[in-house]
C-alpha cells in the first residue's frame, strides 16, 4: 500500500461517513415529509454540502503522485475533511419526533450560523492548503478562486440579517458547487 492509498483511504472513510449522514438525513426528512416544512434556503445549503463533499473527495486524487509524505501532508487533509464532515452533519437536522413538525426555516434560523461558520472554516482552510502548495501569489489566486468566493459568501451569509442576501449567498455557493465537482471529477477521470 502506498502512502497515498493510506491517506486517501482515511479521507474516503470520513467522506463516506459525511455522505451517509447527508443521505440518511435527507431520506429521514422525506420519510416524514408530512411533518416537515421545507425551506429553499436550507435546501440550497444541503445540496451545496453534497456537491462540495464529492468535489472535495475527488480533489484529493491530484495528490496521488506525491512520493514522500510529511506529517502535515497527512494531518492537514484529515483536519480539512473533518471540518467538512462537521459541516455536512450540522446542515442536516435529526428526524422530527413523532407528532412534531420540523420547520426547516426555523432550523436554518437557529442552526444556520453554526453550519455557515463551519463552511467558512472549510473555505479558509482550503485557501491555506492551496497557498501551501502554490508557487506564487498569482498561482494561489488562480487556484483558490472557488475557496475565496465561498469564504466571501459564507461571511456574507453569517453577517447579514437580510433574508434575500442570505439566500443570494446560498445560491452563489450552490451554483459554484457543480462546477467545482465537475472540475475535480474530470481530473479523476484522467
Amino acid at each position: 500500500m502506498t502512502s497515498f492509498e493510506f491517506v486517501f483511504g482515511m479521507i474516503s472513510v470520513i467522506t463516506s461517513l459525511a455522505l451517509t449522514r447527508l443521505l440518511s438525513g435527507c431520506v429521514g426528512l422525506y420519510r416524514h415529509a408530512e411533518r416537515v416544512r421545507f425551506s429553499w434556503r436550507h435546501g440550497c445549503w444541503t445540496a451545496m454540502a453534497f456537491l462540495l463533499l464529492l468535489g472535495n473527495w475527488a480533489s484529493f486524487w491530484r495528490m496521488r503522485d506525491i512520493q514522500s509524505w510529511q506529517a502535515l501532508d497527512v494531518l492537514i487533509p484529515l483536519a480539512f475533511v473533518s471540518v467538512l464532515y462537521a459541516f455536512c452533519d450540522m446542515v442536516v437536522p435529526e428526524e422530527p419526533e413523532p407528532g412534531v413538525v420540523l420547520d426547516l426555516r426555523a432550523y436554518h434560523a437557529v442552526q444556520g450560523r453554526r453550519y455557515k461558520l463551519l463552511q467558512l472554516v472549510f473555505a479558509v482552510m482550503a485557501t491555506l492548503v492551496i497557498a501551501r502548495s502554490s508557487s506564487s501569489v498569482g498561482d494561489w489566486l488562480a487556484n483558490a478562486v472557488f475557496a475565496l468566493v465561498a469564504a466571501a459568501c459564507s461571511v456574507v451569509a453569517l453577517r447579514t440579517r437580510r433574508v434575500w442576501l442570505d439566500t443570494a449567498a446560498a445560491l452563489v455557493l450552490l451554483a459554484m458547487a457543480p462546477v467545482f465537482l465537475g472540475m475535480h471529477l474530470q481530473a479523476l477521470a484522467g
